[in-house]
């Protein structure tokens, strides 16, 4: 019951910092959970992914374009999380903990492009710099934290199972434990902080 609770509120928070953001829930799913394309085994949800739009057929790599895919959608989101921290230090004064989580996305990024790199998948720029969302308060900021860090831990779930490639496992089991472990607690507490 407490689960169903919790999950209850996450999901409120969620559906809330998406009205403020212009992203909309799709099937009861905050629109900031991703789809793992080519996996009828997943739940298959929406998000902007602004780099996953790529010409699949130029790509003669050793990946399968689900792996490709699940590539993109990493790295996707963590350009997101590091202009969205980005954008909310610059208009709070980089509070605790958005700067050190910002650094430590800018590390989450440098470890996923060796993995680009080695399977010849042509890394792209980060498209979010401009267009991260804006929050009207710090607790509304805070409060996004803890919701992105919620979905990106997700997002790791499905990708782990998206491939059986060591190295590729080994990146996103690496980024998921540092969202779910480090980033999600620690916005958890600037909440409690600034309620």
């Amino acid at each position: 019951m407490k689960r169903t609770t919790c999950l209850a509120l996450i999901l409120a928070a969620l559906l809330i910092s998406s009205c403020g953001t212009g992203q909309e829930a799709k099937n009861g799913v905050p629109a900031n959970v991703p789809e793992i394309a080519e996996s009828a085994e997943t739940d298959q949800t929406d998000t902007e992914c602004k780099i996953c739009d790529v010409d699949e057929s130029s790509y003669s790599g050793p990946l399968s374009k689900a792996e490709v895919r699940g590539l993109l959608l990493a790295l996707n989101d963590e350009y997101k999380a590091w202009a969205t921290y980005e954008r909310i230090n610059k208009s709070f004064g980089s509070p605790r903990p958005f700067l050190n989580i910002q650094r430590a996305e800018a590390k989450h990024i440098d470890r996923l492009k060796p993995i680009f790199v080695k399977y010849e998948v042509k890394v792209p720029g980060n498209p979010w710099t401009d267009d991260a969302p804006e929050f009207g308060s710090l607790l509304e900021a805070c409060k996004a934290g803890v919701a992105g860090e919620i979905a990106n831990r997700d997002l790791y779930n499905k990708l782990i199972e998206s491939t059986d490639r060591e190295d590729i496992v080994s990146v996103y089991k690496a980024l998921q434990s540092a969202s779910a472990n480090n980033h999600l607690p620690a916005f958890e507490r600037c909440v409690a902080r600034t309620s």
